[in-house]
Parts: structure tokens; C-alpha cells; sequence
């Protein structure tokens, strides 16, 4: 009688190997969408606090502001296909005092609304 030499049979190799795959295809997806949706957050965080350094950004210039949602492309560096509306325009003077004003930020999976509160030009997310 022979010995039988020892290891896996490929049988062994090619079940676990599915076994794996299958593991994969399950948690993959998911994996991939909480990356995004993190992604995703700390762009909106970064916009938020472009905001919030307005004010020390126009005392800087010296020069006041007011930001109108069609402005606001140019001053507020959004990610692509993001925007941003005011419900009235956002006026920080020279000394970077500023104006309250709401708004909305649309990621295009999500509608963000804040506050800006005066005269710090605090950043307030608004719970829906």
C-alpha cells in the first residue's frame, strides 16, 4: 500500500478559493460605498470650513465681500458637480464681521443645509 503524501487536494484548494470569492462579492459593495460616503464627508467638512475663513481671508485683503450663490464658485472651491445656494447674500465686511444667512449644500447624493451665524461667520449645520 502507498502512503498518501502529505497537502490539499485541488478539490480542497478550489473550494476554499470560492468560498473566499463568494466572502468577497458579499462585503466588497458595501466596503466600497462607506469609503465613498467618507469621502464624501470630509469634502463637505472642507467646504464648510472654507466658509468659516472668510472672514479672516477678506480682513487679510482688506477688501469686504459679498458672496451670492453665482459667486460663490469662484471664492468657495467646490468638488465637481457640487453646489452651493444662499437664501440671501453673505456680506463680510472688511474687518471680517459677517451677515446671517442659510444655506444648502448639494453633493448630489445629499442636500446639506447650515447657518452662518454673524458676526464670526460660525457655521452651522441645520438637522433635518
Amino acid at each position: 500500500m502507498s502512503r498518501r503524501q502529505p497537502g490539499y487536494t485541488l478539490l480542497e484548494l478550489v473550494v476554499v478559493m470560492a468560498i473566499l470569492a463568494m466572502a468577497t462579492a458579499i462585503a466588497a459593495p458595501p466596503s466600497y460605498r462607506m469609503i465613498r460616503s467618507w469621502q464624501e464627508a470630509t469634502q463637505v467638512d472642507d467646504v464648510l470650513q472654507q466658509i468659516a475663513h472668510l472672514p479672516g481671508t477678506v480682513r487679510d485683503s482688506g477688501n469686504p465681500l459679498d458672496l451670492k450663490t453665482d459667486e460663490s464658485i469662484a471664492i468657495v472651491a467646490l468638488p465637481p458637480g457640487w453646489t452651493l445656494q444662499l437664501q440671501a447674500p453673505l456680506h463680510v465686511r472688511a474687518n471680517g464681521a459677517c451677515s446671517d444667512t442659510k444655506g444648502a449644500l448639494n453633493t448630489g447624493n445629499q442636500i446639506i443645509a447650515f447657518r452662518i451665524l454673524a458676526p464670526f461667520c460660525r457655521v452651522q449645520r441645520i438637522e433635518t
